[in-house]
This record gives structure tokens, C-alpha cells and sequence, in this order.
């Protein structure tokens, strides 16, 4: 069974281009992305809860979270952001998995074109065009609404599966 330590892990979230924020000022939004695993623990009462720990050692068939958070660093209402979240090399898309309350969502199988996931075309090798599935979808695009307020944090999710 192939395992995925946290030093590759790290290494992804490091080679991870979330940086790719689009405003008006970019210089005015702070990304930060943070991968995590769900735990279940038992709590003092007995029950099992589920709490999301920092991703560690995965391997195929676990789920990662990613989480985007980006933060308007300055004076001004920042409009117009855009964060492009490419999905992981050797992690695949989990269908239907963005929670991004504050951003409309999109999504892409090449990093250029870009709608809803039901809306996504590949084209095979004999070339038919078919929709998309998701675990051809490497990028997923949150634009926001309304303008980010100076000093505002909004995040976004998503899951992944490592393959």
C-alpha cells in the first residue's frame, strides 16, 4: 500500500499554486491553504465525534480536505477576487465536495476554461466530446460575490481522494 508522508504532503502544499488570487489590488489578498483529515475521536461523554487534524500520512482511498482561506490585508474593499485551487497531483476531485458559502464555484479539467461542473467537456481520444467527470476536474475557481472588507476572512473547501 503506497503511503503519502507528511514531508510530501508538505511538498505539494508548497509546489500548490493557490496563490493564484485575482483583484483589483492583489497585493491586498492574503491566501493561506490548509489540508486536513477527518479523525474520529471519542469525547469525555463516550460519544464518537468527527474533527478535522492536520493532514499526516495518507494513503490511497483517503480523503483530504483543503481548505482556502484569503484575508483582505488592507484599508480598501478589495473587488473582483478570484482564488484558482489546482487539485493535487496524484489526488482526485471528490463530486460535488466545494462549500464555498461567500463565492460563486466553477471548475476545470485544464486550468483555462472554466463553468459548472455538469457543464465541463473532454475530448477522448477517438474524438467524441463527453461531459466531464469528476475526477477529471483538476482546478476549482471560487469568485467572490461581493467586494472582500478591509480586514474580512472568507474560506472555501473542497475534498480530494489520493489515488
Amino acid at each position: 500500500m503506497k503511503l503519502i508522508d507528511k514531508s510530501i504532503l508538505a511538498a505539494v502544499l508548497v509546489s500548490l499554486p493557490v496563490g493564484s488570487a485575482l483583484a483589483q489590488d492583489k497585493g491586498c489578498i492574503e491566501l493561506k491553504t490548509t489540508a486536513q483529515t477527518e479523525q474520529t475521536v471519542k469525547g469525555p461523554d463516550g460519544t464518537l465525534q468527527t474533527t478535522l487534524v492536520p493532514a499526516g500520512k495518507v494513503v490511497p482511498g483517503s480523503e483530504v480536505i483543503w481548505t482556502v482561506t484569503a484575508t483582505n490585508v488592507c484599508s480598501k474593499a478589495a473587488g473582483d477576487v478570484s482564488i484558482d485551487s489546482p487539485v493535487p497531483e496524484h489526488m482526485v476531485f471528490i463530486a460535488d465536495s466545494a462549500i464555498a458559502a461567500a463565492f460563486t464555484v466553477s471548475y476545470s479539467v485544464d486550468g483555462k476554461r472554466y463553468d459548472s461542473a455538469g457543464a465541463l467537456t473532454v475530448r477522448d481520444a477517438d474524438g467524441t466530446t463527453r461531459s466531464a467527470r469528476a475526477d477529471e476536474i483538476r482546478h476549482v475557481r471560487y469568485a467572490m460575490r461581493a467586494a472582500l472588507a478591509p480586514g474580512e476572512t472568507v474560506s472555501a473547501t473542497y475534498r480530494t481522494r489520493v489515488e
